[in-house]
């Protein structure tokens, strides 16, 4: 399952328009999706200390919800990790969620306004999610190595300020005053096992300790 595909499923029962969550979190989306562009092999990090992004890999991309994204950096000069995170609409939701509905994890519901809205998203197999937040909770607690994707998604809720609402359970044994010493050590410690993971560790490592990701709207985060 992609970053963005998690992340959005993690935020999608109490946002339930695809548009809602970009509108509260799309910087959190555009660098999720980003992440799965480094999985995939088609972007990668410069070294230190302006981080610019650099694409790799050539052909067309098979995976619309990277297809997109992809076909947007193509068309930029140099980009920093900063900028790209700040592309309007760099992640597009509507192609994760038809994604998603592809997999019969949601479906699209009725429209708002009278029929005139965007449509509603409904989760249809909400055990998905649950074993989303088994997994994240195992590795907050320690019980195992996180997964180069987990410790992706832990980074970006972190560096919104909102991981404490969003994985409130999760995070509730080790305490709120932890959470976050919690959070960046998973970041640094995140095993990778090829030069696309190490990519997403190295990501994940600068948007913990760096104001990359511009926090949260208020609304989620209220």
């Amino acid at each position: 399952m992609l970053i963005s595909e998690k992340l959005y499923l993690l935020m999608a029962n109490k946002y339930q328009k695809p548009e809602t969550v970009m509108s509260a979190a799309g910087y959190g989306m555009n660098a999720a999706v980003l992440s799965d562009l480094m999985i995939a092999g088609r972007v990668t990090l410069s070294g230190e200390p302006d981080s610019q992004l650099q694409l790799i890999g050539a052909g067309p991309c098979a995976d619309p919800v990277l297809a997109a994204p992809l076909e947007k950096l193509e068309k930029r000069a140099a980009t920093s990790l900063g900028a790209a995170v700040k592309i309007p609409s760099l992640c597009n939701v509507r192609l994760v969620t038809d994604s998603l509905a592809k997999q019969g994890i949601v479906e699209y519901g009725s429209r708002t306004m009278l029929g005139l809205g965007k449509e509603r998203v409904h989760v249809l197999n909400d055990q998905i999610e649950r074993q989303i937040r088994t997994d994240l909770s195992a590795e907050i607690q320690g019980e195992r190595s996180a997964r180069i994707s987990d410790s992706a998604v832990l980074s970006i809720l972190q560096a919104m300020g909102i991981a404490q609402q969003v994985l409130a359970d999760e995070l509730a044994p080790i305490g709120a005053s932890q959470a976050k010493e919690r959070l960046a050590q998973i970041a640094q410690e995140s095993p990778a096992i090829d030069a696309a993971q190490r990519t997403v560790a190295k990501m994940n490592a600068i948007i913990i300790n760096e104001r990359v990701i511009p926090l949260a709207s208020a609304g989620l985060k209220g």
